[in-house]
Formats: structure tokens, C-alpha cells, sequence
């Protein structure tokens, strides 16, 4: 696996991912069993960006330094003031020195009694992040994070899954739906959040077809809820470039629908350019 999130943090995707995680996580705080929180692709807990390695790709520059040059709307007023606050933490007071990944941001926002599984595959980054949460109680794991999540369905504890491969491979598309089928035939109320790139249309079509064959279709039973919030910031008339990116949620709760609506608006407002937009509807 040759891909590093650290090209890509702080950029207006972890914007709308991590958002999005921290309005779950505090809708899940409310929950009567504690939570088990499975991250499948987990990097490396957090990310130097004055790091050479990472900055040149200068995509915190137009992500997260670029919002907190602004007026930063409500749906990103948790998330900003939390990257604030992480950094000031660290040493950072007048500017953002690191930017938390998934990792990070959950542990951080975990409700009292819940458990983190961060799964990396790179082994430099599992080392960095093996490092960096067991001394806070969390566990991190050499592994495929598919594989992982489907062994940890049976958990008596409410489960939230956060999907953010790095679409190397076309068969991550396939193993989301496959792992997601196979979590929720055995725990049906699992929350999840699925992050996916935006490049063209018919890529994500053929996802979320196969998605309701696999989650709608094939399910006996209590089929889930699924919510698709799709971030254009530009008309996808490039298929090489990042022209987006969507959110998919699993089960989401009312609460955190209404915050990702507010979210995708946003981060296409702020983000966007000319034939942008931002919508969210059902899958059914």
C-alpha cells in the first residue's frame, strides 16, 4: 500500500469527515451501552504538517488554514474549535502545527466507558499510531480493518464503524458493501460512516447500487437506513480530479443527519467553486 493520509490531512474532506464523526459521537454519547468505535483504515493517529513529506501537497493550506481564516460556519464550529484546541495543546498558539486524524479526534470524543480499534495496514503507520493511542487505552491493530470490523459485530456494546479506505484498489468499493452486509446481518442497529471520493458520478452510482442490493435488497429483517450526502465542488466533468467527495451514513441518527445536511452545505460553500453543490437524500 503505497498511500499516506498525511498527502491529504487537514484538507476539505477530513473537514467533512471528521464533522461528521464528531456529530455521531455526540448523539452516541446518549446511548444505554457504552460504544465500541472501529476506525478500518486508521493512519497514523495524527499529522505533523510542517513534516516536508506531508507539505508539499499544501492541501491543509486550502483545508483547514483556509477555514480558520474565515468566518467558520456553525456546522464547523465543533471541529475547528477542537483543531484549536489540539494544537495550542502541542505548543501551537498562533497558527495549526498538526492536524488529528480519526484516530485522535475519537479518542478524544469517546464517551466514558468506550472503546477504540484503529486498524492500519502501512506498516510505518501502525507503528506511529500503535504509539500514539495505546497510551491512552486505545488498540491498534496490524490488520485488515474489513476483516476486523465483521469479527467484532457480536459486541454487546453499541458499534459505530468509520469506512475511510484509500480507494487503491476499485474492490474497496465492493468490500465496504460486503463487510457492511455482513456487520449488520448480525448487529443490525451498527452505526457507520462511509467516506468516499467524488471524481465522477458513475463511480458512485455503481456504489450505491450495488449498496442497496447488498444492505436493502439481500437483507432479511430490519433493513438499515441509509443517508448519502453528496459534496461537489466543482461539476464533475473531470473524472481525474478530486471534485468531492460524499458521506454515507449507516442508521444515522435524526440529529446527526440534520448536522451532516448543514455540513455538506458548508464545506461546498466554503470549498466550492462555480457549479458546486451539495445534496443529501435516502437510499430506498
Amino acid at each position: 500500500m503505497n498511500y499516506r493520509h498525511g498527502f491529504h490531512a487537514g484538507n476539505f474532506a477530513d473537514l467533512a469527515k471528521h464533522a461528521a464523526t464528531l456529530s455521531f459521537l455526540r448523539a452516541l454519547r446518549a446511548g444505554a451501552r457504552p460504544l465500541k468505535v472501529v476506525d478500518t483504515h486508521a493512519g497514523a493517529g495524527f499529522y505533523d504538517l510542517s513534516d516536508e513529506t506531508f507539505a508539499r501537497s499544501k492541501e491543509a493550506e486550502a483545508g483547514i488554514k483556509y477555514l480558520l481564516g474565515q468566518d467558520v460556519p456553525t456546522s464547523l464550529k465543533a471541529l475547528s474549535d477542537y483543531v484549536w484546541a489540539k494544537n495550542k495543546q502541542s505548543g501551537f498558539s498562533t497558527r495549526i502545527g498538526i492536524y488529528p486524524g480519526s484516530p485522535t479526534l475519537i479518542m478524544d470524543n469517546l464517551p466514558a466507558g468506550g472503546d477504540y480499534v484503529g486498524c492500519e495496514l502501512r506498516p510505518d503507520d501502525y507503528e506511529l499510531l500503535k504509539d500514539r493511542i495505546a497510551v491512552r487505552g486505545g488498540k491498534a491493530l496490524h490488520a485488515d480493518g474489513y476483516d476486523t470490523v465483521i469479527g467484532m459485530a457480536e459486541s454487546p456494546k453499541d458499534l459505530f464503524i468509520l469506512i475511510d479506505p484509500p480507494f487503491e484498489k476499485f474492490e474497496d468499493y465492493e468490500r465496504i458493501n460486503e463487510t457492511l452486509a455482513a456487520v449488520l446481518a448480525v448487529k443490525p442497529d451498527a452505526k457507520a460512516l462511509v467516506w468516499l471520493p467524488l471524481k465522477d458520478l458513475e463511480t458512485l452510482d455503481r456504489f450505491l447500487r450495488h449498496m442497496e442490493c447488498a444492505l436493502l435488497e439481500d437483507q432479511t429483517g430490519h433493513a438499515p437506513v441509509i443517508d448519502v450526502a453528496e459534496l461537489r465542488l466543482r461539476p464533475l466533468t473531470n473524472p481525474l480530479k478530486m471534485n468531492g467527495c460524499a458521506l454515507v451514513g449507516i442508521n444515522t441518527p435524526p440529529e446527526v443527519l440534520a448536522d451532516i445536511e448543514a455540513i455538506a452545505q458548508d464545506v461546498t460553500t466554503v470549498f466550492g467553486e462555480a457549479g458546486g453543490k451539495a445534496q443529501v437524500w435516502r437510499l430506498d
